[in-house]
């Protein structure tokens, strides 16, 4: 019998005997890889639990106790409001102090570096000292999240593990993303979630290996965290939406958050690129003074100070009314604002949550009065809003779904959700096409799947430079070097009497000239008539091939009707800046 199917163009029939062959021992190299997932995953659930303990101990100190101490001592009780916040900001910042520079970034883009660039490892003294600025962020009532601090502890567990026991690259990264999946399966008891999540946010480059160890750590994780806990931080109802009238209503909600997204990661980044320019303050003045605000709005708004999970609970409920949704949004986009602009570590995720329930349950509640005669519940769109929003924001849509469906176990209102996410994660990408945890990382040098661009599909005239410095024939090569000194560029078009293109001339060019008499030479004696140009139709990847072909820079551009005629110029660097710019137009699609 033949070894080759001839209706399988020629490759070797697959061998079922294979299927049955006896295990070698190189088959079972992975084994240590995985009970290395499997301990990640255990002392993950661990670490969240100590570090959620931790949290509420500060919170229940700085808001419970402090205000009894105060009041016994005859002092307000809402001075806690502010002294309590404003005396961690000062710990904090002293804490922040020796992070490494290197790694002050927020947790999740850290994790994502530490994958892409570093070979998996994070420094276990980062690991431990911003997962303490975070809890001290938390418990002081900072309006940020705790996802992405323990995202970075799990993903710190599994690198410390790896290097502990000095395995190879790729197997730290897999202990990396094991960890993040672990952290959030034990956040929010749903190990679905949590690879979903790695997939979508940690996962540069999603391979089914990496997935299936990530899912490993997040059901390790989950399972040990059912046991020491037991329930979801915060239980949805399970909400029924049979009236398919409502259908549109969901899809305009997604429309409504997409911008809402926007708007808070604006608060983020905004709120800490306006503490770093407009108060000049010590760090540790700076986190006190944003503590204050924070308290100021928590003391009008207790429900904004800290993750805010009874308030979310009360959104999914339905037991808010209108006019406190509005002012707890408010109140949040303003809390989140002040505590990034003071500096302080936290995560994004939950505020996301916080706002997309709040932002739902107000659409829900209008869409109430605006259409009486349906059974609309503002509960079930405070629950679809919160999943939008988590769409909108991270732009992980499949993350947003699963955290719904397994924490409502109702896959009806799922159905909704899966609308309103898609929308909005749709709309907010096209609004800007980073999420909030990939916003700063082209300033890494890391560029993500979906800006490797086919530049085979990019044209010339989208990228090329149209204002071009041209040299005439008529001049020497002083005016040639006095022309680069002022424009620092390596290279001009040169153009005759009557402006038509009729060679290149460069530094090397001129360098080409003997010393003596250099700067007195015509340019026709030194530039190249051999002319290498691209239209501006062509693709850039073929202008891309003609440089490295002719082991030039820079192309001109000419019409192509008249190869004479110069509309442009095309750089290396107009290539690499196309990544960034032209996203929009082909994300698009």
């Amino acid at each position: 019998m033949s070894d080759v199917d001839p209706h399988n163009m020629g490759y070797p029939r697959p061998d079922w005997r294979q299927m049955v062959a006896p295990v070698r021992p190189a088959d079972l190299a992975v084994v240590p890889l995985v009970a290395l997932v499997v301990l990640t995953g255990g002392l993950t659930a661990f670490g969240v639990r100590l570090f959620e303990r931790a949290v509420d101990a500060l919170f229940r100190l700085g808001y419970g106790l402090l205000p009894a101490w105060l009041g016994a001592a005859g002092a307000p009780a809402w001075l806690a409001f502010l002294l309590f916040p404003a005396a961690l900001g000062l710990v904090h910042a002293a804490v922040v102090r020796f992070v490494p520079p290197a790694d002050r970034h927020h947790a999740i883009p850290l994790v994502i570096l530490a994958r892409a660039r570093r070979e998996g490892r994070i420094p276990p003294v980062t690991t431990l000292l911003k997962s303490a600025a975070a809890i001290l962020t938390l418990g002081a009532g900072g309006s940020l999240g705790r996802e992405g601090p323990v995202v970075l502890l799990g993903s710190g567990i599994g690198s410390a593990l790896g290097q502990a026991v000095r395995v190879r690259a790729d197997w730290r990264n897999a202990l990396v993303t094991a960890g993040a999946a672990a952290a959030i399966a034990t956040a929010f008891h749903a190990p679905i979630t949590g690879a979903f999540f790695a997939m979508e946010i940690v996962l540069v480059q999603f391979t089914a290996r990496s997935f299936a160890l990530a899912a490993l750590g997040a059901t390790v994780a989950a399972v040990l965290s059912n046991y020491l806990t037991g329930q979801p931080p915060f239980p949805i109802p399970a909400y029924s939406v049979q009236d398919p009238w409502q259908v549109p209503l969901f899809t305009g909600l997604g429309l409504c958050v997409a911008p809402l997204s926007r708007l808070y990661i604006a608060a983020i980044f905004g709120g800490d690129e306006a503490g770093r320019h407009l108060v000049r303050l010590s760090p540790g003045l700076r986190a006190a003074l944003g503590g204050v605000l924070f308290g100021l709005v928590g003391l009008a708004l207790p429900g904004t100070l800290g993750p805010g999970l009874a308030t979310i609970q009360d959104a999914l409920g339905g037991r808010l009314p209108l006019l406190t949704i509005a002012a707890l949004l408010g109140g949040k986009l303003l809390a989140i604002a002040v505590t990034s602009g003071g500096g302080w570590t936290g995560g994004t995720f939950t505020p996301a949550l916080f706002l997309g329930a709040m932002g739902g349950g107000l659409y829900g509640h209008l869409a109430a009065l605006a259409f009486p005669g349906l059974a609309i519940q503002p509960g079930a769109y405070a629950v679809v809003g919160m999943a939008a929003m988590i769409a909108g924001a991270t732009q992980a849509p499949l993350t947003a779904l699963a955290l719904i469906f397994e924490i409502t176990r109702d896959y009806r209102i799922a159905l909704p959700a899966m609308l309103a996410c898609g929308v909005a994660a749709v709309l907010s990408q096209r609004i800007n096409p980073y999420s909030v945890d990939t916003l700063h990382l082209p300033e890494q040098g890391i560029l993500l799947p979906w800006q490797l661009h086919d530049l085979r599909e990019v044209k010339v005239g989208e990228v090329m430079t149209r204002g071009v410095h041209v040299v005439r024939e008529d001049m020497d090569l002083k005016a040639v070097v006095d022309l680069m000194h002022r424009t620092r560029h390596g290279g001009y078009p040169v153009v005759d009497g009557a402006g038509r293109l009729t060679g290149m001339i460069t530094l090397e060019d001129v360098r080409d000239v003997p010393v003596k008499g250099r700067l007195s030479t015509p340019v026709t004696r030194a530039m190249s008539r051999k002319l290498v140009a691209v239209t501006p139709d062509q693709s850039v990847a073929e202008a891309a091939l003609l440089m490295a072909h002719h082991g030039v820079g820079r192309l001109p551009v000419v019409a192509a009707d008249d190869q004479t005629r110069l509309v442009g110029i095309l750089t290396r660097t107009d290539i690499l800046r196309a990544y960034p710019t032209l996203r929009d137009d082909l994300g698009a699609g």
